[in-house]
């Protein structure tokens, strides 16, 4: 592997190690229902973080910078759906662990869609594969120091998978305590909390 591509892993673990609403989001699914059902959100995320950056890679990128309503339909568009979030996390009632609920496999497919859905309308992650895969694997540079795109794609999810499959063993760790009522109903108040101001910080976004 060449240094651009070592270079391109370093960004990228320090992009997804950074706190957001991806991460937040896996800490609220493991605290919630343990490490499996976390990773089905994990693995929605990177599927949004893989569609992104195909369509960046694809020419979107041209397509925003030139229709700059594009991009506040994006920007308005991730924040409406962290503020439903922050709604829907607020009004979650506590469950004490392995409580009945809906079917194990409809949970894990909605969480799967929450997590792609969070990610295609991040404008932060647009703009990541906006700024960087052109660096790392457009026209700029010869071609040895070029990464393919699929490459990127690829190593951007997996670093995703790995770094969110820990957070979420960290916090599932947390589940025994939070699972007192008045505990779990702080962590989902908190929860919301962080997510409208997530929503409220991208409102700065600018192309």
């Amino acid at each position: 592997m060449n240094n651009t591509y070592w270079m391109f892993v370093a960004m990228v673990v320090f992009t997804v190690s950074s706190p957001g609403p991806g991460v937040l989001m896996t800490l609220d699914n493991a605290i919630a229902s343990g490490w499996r059902a976390a990773m089905h959100g994990v693995l929605g995320l990177a599927i949004g973080a893989a569609i992104m950056a195909g369509l960046s890679a694809a020419g979107i990128g041209l397509l925003v910078r030139s229709w700059p309503t594009l991009f506040l339909l994006l920007k308005y568009g991730g924040v409406g759906y962290l503020f439903y979030l922050a709604y829907r996390t607020w009004q979650r009632e506590p469950a004490p662990i392995g409580a009945a609920g809906a079917s194990p496999a409809k949970g894990y497919g909605r969480r799967m869609l929450r997590g792609a859905l969070l990610q295609a309308s991040n404008p932060k992650s647009l703009l990541f594969f906006l700024s960087v895969l052109p660096q790392v694997a457009g026209a700029t540079g010869t071609a040895r120091q070029q990464v393919p795109v699929a490459l990127a794609i690829a190593t951007y999810c997996m670093v995703l998978l790995v770094i969110h499959g820990i957070y979420a063993g960290l916090a599932s760790k947390a589940r025994a305590w939070l699972s007192r009522r008045s505990a779990a109903r702080t962590m989902s108040r908190l929860s919301a909390l962080v997510f409208c101001a997530f929503g409220a910080t991208m409102l700065s976004l600018q192309i």
